[in-house]
């Protein structure tokens, strides 16, 4: 089936491949008028003379572009020349060649210039405007196609003419060469789809006719690649996308509710600590809406993802604008904590106000920036398939999210090493204070977004260890957002007394027994005293926010 690629190279002075590219970038430009134009003035239109391409330009003027790089004895730092004539037409060589002149691109006088004949250039347009989407939409099937311009669609013509044979052809994923009616073609399934098995085969079948069979729904030519998936990985990849979903639902559900009581209480809702909260806790919940949009009508729907919309690429900025800020306010638990417990005094007012522009507003200008970039890319990698794929410009977003991370490690350390210190310095037990910073390490890990540390350790793909990987991965991170409601909103004592408070003042309020207030009071004052009493905080002369500071010390410290 296949050929020598260099077989079909023999009188041309690039691979065939590289001719077509060069024609199909040529067009990219072709709606281009020249500069200056104005609606009385002849112009030459764009054109590509096989070897290179020649843009718009006005009548009566000599135009100049380098030597095309990939023409095999060019060097492409001369320049070639063309005029464009008074009526607006390319001139012609003194051989009378409907081409540039490329005598400059050379050295060698014994030179001969050949390119593909027009004839072929033609077919193998013909051959990609059947395509849809077009080859050159995704960098894999753009290789793809160009492997099968150089191995099949060039070659030389079958010669028995009594026979009947189905023509060559590209299907936008394989290749396959001139199959005699009544026969199977088969080739091996591509390797760049995701979830096929490269080492299997895929069909498509010559009918007696000498046609290539159609699907009886849409009466296109059809290819069999059903043998080439996966289908236990597929259903497992499927699977890790409902954990994806169900986890994200479940911590939406556990952040609107703990957000709900946060705003509830007017004690709480005052609290420097709790306003962070808030803000962190607001960025879990657009941020897992959003995932949870991405996968339902993005990844959970392969025609979005080849049609490729407008409306698809800006949920994948916004996915991303959202996720960084979810770091980022990651980055602003951590860093609040630690300076609340470092540093003596804090003004809470200041510190507020760089943290929500830190925030919601620095991922604005990245996010803004990624998607200029990303949008104006030439490389199908980051244009195609809804940007499901890594691009070359994700290092704007994954570099300041690691650089978070990595500081959050620093505070982490530096806290438990503060709190070991203050456990030290009023002579608790050895027990006691390693009972009591590992207990502040666990709680604080999945408010600093520690866990996804250990997520670049990706284990080789289609082994056990990747499919255990993939489901705590999936797990982990979609129930970020439980943990931190269960930890620092159901579970904290100081929602609790509230709530508790709440729910006596209902029965009072309904003429119920209230017995329990002054139990319930003496139980808050004795849990306050027990928390903070091993824990000194000192301080020579006291302001009201001197007071306030320290008051938020003294909750947090209860938090962890």
């Amino acid at each position: 089936m296949g050929h020598d690629v260099n077989r079909f190279r023999n009188n041309l002075n690039a691979y065939p491949s590289q001719y077509f590219r060069a024609s199909f970038n040529c067009t990219q430009t072709a709606h281009l008028t020249p500069k200056g134009w104005h609606q009385s003035d002849s112009y030459c239109t764009t054109t590509f003379d096989g070897i290179g391409c020649w843009t718009a330009s006005l009548g009566n003027t000599t135009v100049v572009i380098p030597c095309p790089e990939f023409i095999d004895g060019f060097n492409s730092s001369n320049t070639a020349i063309r005029n464009c004539l008074v009526n607006g037409s390319w001139a012609l060589t003194k051989h009378g060649v409907d081409q540039g002149d490329y005598f400059n691109c050379h050295n060698d006088p014994h030179f001969q210039l050949k390119k593909l004949e027009d004839q072929q250039l033609h077919e193998l347009w013909e051959e990609m405007e059947k395509l849809d989407p077009l080859p050159y939409s995704n960098i894999h099937t753009a290789h793809a196609f160009e492997d099968c311009i150089d191995t099949v669609l060039v070659g030389p013509k079958t010669q028995n003419k009594e026979l009947l044979y189905c023509p060559r052809t590209f299907d936008g994923w394989g290749c396959f060469n001139d199959t005699l009616a009544g026969q199977v073609a088969y080739i091996s399934c591509p390797d760049f789809i995701t979830g096929f098995v490269s080492t299997r085969k895929a069909r498509k079948e010559c009918q007696t006719t000498g046609e290539w069979y159609r699907h009886f729904k849409t009466n296109k030519t059809w290819s069999n690649y059903t043998d080439c998936v996966d289908w236990d990985d597929l259903q497992f990849r499927q699977s890790v996308n409902n954990i994806y979903i169900t986890g994200y639902s479940i911590s939406l559900v556990a952040l609107l509710i703990s957000l709900a009581i946060f705003f509830s209480f007017k004690s709480l809702s005052t609290q420097t600590r709790i306003r962070i909260h808030k803000n962190f806790f607001l960025s879990f919940i657009i941020n897992n809406l959003m995932w949870i949009v991405w996968y339902l009508s993005i990844v959970s729907e392969p025609n979005v993802l080849n049609e490729n919309p407008i409306w698809c690429q800006v949920i994948h900025v916004a996915v991303h604008y959202f996720m960084v800020c979810n770091y980022f306010w990651m980055f602003c638990e951590g860093l609040y904590l630690h300076t609340l417990l470092v540093i003596a005094f804090v003004s809470e007012n200041k510190i507020l106000k760089w943290f929500y522009l830190l925030g919601w507003g620095i991922p604005i200008p990245m996010i803004l920036i990624y998607a200029l970039l990303r949008s104006n890319s030439h490389d199908p990698k980051d244009t195609h398939l809804c940007w499901i794929e890594e691009g070359t410009f994700n290092l704007l977003i994954t570099g300041p999210v690691c650089m978070s991370l990595l500081l959050n490690l620093f505070f982490l350390i530096n806290i438990v090493r503060v709190l070991v210190t203050k456990l030290r310095a009023v002579n608790t037990s050895d027990t006691h204070q390693t009972r009591k910073a590992v207990r502040a390490t666990l709680i604080l890990i999945p408010l600093l977004g520690l866990q996804f540390m250990l997520t670049p350790f990706r284990p080789e793909t289609r082994t056990t260890a990747e499919k255990i990987y993939e489901i705590v991965s999936a797990i982990v991170t979609s129930l970020q957002g439980l943990c931190v409601a269960l930890l620092f909103c159901f579970f904290n004592g100081e929602v609790l007394q509230n709530l508790k408070k709440k729910w006596n003042q209902t029965l009072l309020n309904h003429g119920l027994s209230s017995d329990t207030r002054l139990s319930y009071a003496a139980t808050t004052v004795s849990t306050l005293a027990y928390e903070t009493q091993d824990i000194p905080l000192k301080f020579v002369h006291r302001s009201d926010e001197m007071d306030a500071s320290i008051k938020e010390k003294q909750l947090m410290l209860r938090e962890i």
